[in-house]
């Protein structure tokens, strides 16, 4: 049970490596607890792929991406800051997610009866994290079966909901059965650690390659609007701090100060290996035998109504998925 409370113990030394847990010094530490870190904070660019079915969306999407990066950053250093001068800073090490030395721990013993809206907070947590999850990957799926990356059936839209079944099916099948698998074959626990470093290293690569692309697309394309501090300065900052973040999730200890994983998370940096070369085959049968879905793929997410190779497809607001 948590024994202590801020007061006067309020300090700025959380936010530096002097608490950092045995076998986690320093620098090392700060990158080790990245991972999850970037778990945690990931999913505020997943309101792009709902453009089409907003109404006003290239005002509407800028505000939400950017409102929910600014948002949920603030209310981490708030939250974690208060947890961890509250708990102890030196013990944060033993922090966990379950029993006494948790947030549901501390709450009991704070808050008694009322502990029971930190579980509510948990649990909108929760539900909201997964909803975010299904939407951004139904829309994905839906968007490239439009130009025909993705097998056609995933741009079938239900006849009275007018939301995208296959894709919400396909979805649903892969989750339970990822979630299932890696449960019963090993814990919850290391299921968790697994999938979320797996999805770790692949959104990481992610933020790596937008940010190059940001600064490729306007030294090549856009030159009279570069700004070089925009558009060059902060993608490199940003390549900079994923680099170390990427190579511990993907079990790289490439330098002395990325920690090396264990077994089975260790599992996470081969998965996505695999996964990444099959998309390099996919790519190269396209960019072979269909050069123009590629081409297309630059305009999944743009309030266009259809695409040059398949005028006749709709979209989500057209298919009234959403009326804006």
């Amino acid at each position: 049970m948590a024994d202590r409370q801020g007061g006067g113990d309020n300090t700025l030394s959380v936010f530096g490596t002097s608490h950092t847990a045995e076998g986690y010094e320093g620098v090392s530490g700060v990158f080790a607890g990245s991972v999850y870190t970037v778990l945690a904070f990931a999913g505020f660019e997943a309101a792009a792929p709902l453009a089409e079915e907003t109404k006003d969306p290239r005002r509407t999407m800028h505000r939400a991406v950017l409102g929910a990066a600014l948002g949920i950053g603030l209310f981490y250093v708030l939250t974690t800051y208060a947890m961890s001068v509250y708990f102890g800073p030196d013990r944060f090490g033993g922090f966990g997610a379950s029993g006494a030395a948790s947030w549901e721990g501390v709450a009991r013993a704070s808050f008694g009866v009322f502990w029971v809206l930190v579980f509510l907070a948990v649990v909108n947590s929760t539900i909201a994290n997964a909803n975010a999850c299904a939407t951004v990957s139904t829309r994905t799926a839906f968007a490239l079966a439009r130009i025909k990356v993705f097998p056609r059936l995933f741009a079938h839209v239900h006849p009275r909901h007018r939301s995208p079944v296959a894709g919400v099916a396909a979805q649903c099948g892969v989750a339970v059965a990822a979630v299932l698998g890696l449960g019963l074959y090993y814990d919850p626990v290391t299921a968790f650690l697994l999938l979320a470093t797996v999805i770790v290293t692949v959104v990481i690569g992610v933020y790596i390659v937008v940010n190059l692309a940001c600064a490729g697309y306007f030294l090549r394309r856009r030159r009279e609007l570069l700004k070089p501090v925009r558009h060059l300065l902060f993608p490199l900052l940003g390549i900079v701090a994923f680099v170390p973040a990427l190579l511990t999730a993907a079990g790289l200890p490439v330098f002395d100060f990325v920690s090396e994983l264990t077994a089975p998370v260790s599992y996470a940096g081969p998965v996505v290996g695999v996964w990444m070369a099959a998309g390099v085959v996919v790519l190269i049968v396209l960019s072979r035998r269909h050069p123009g879905r590629i081409a297309e793929t630059a305009r999944v997410h743009l309030d266009e109504t259809s695409s040059p190779e398949s005028p006749e497809s709709p979209d989500l607001r057209q298919s009234g998925a959403v009326q804006p």
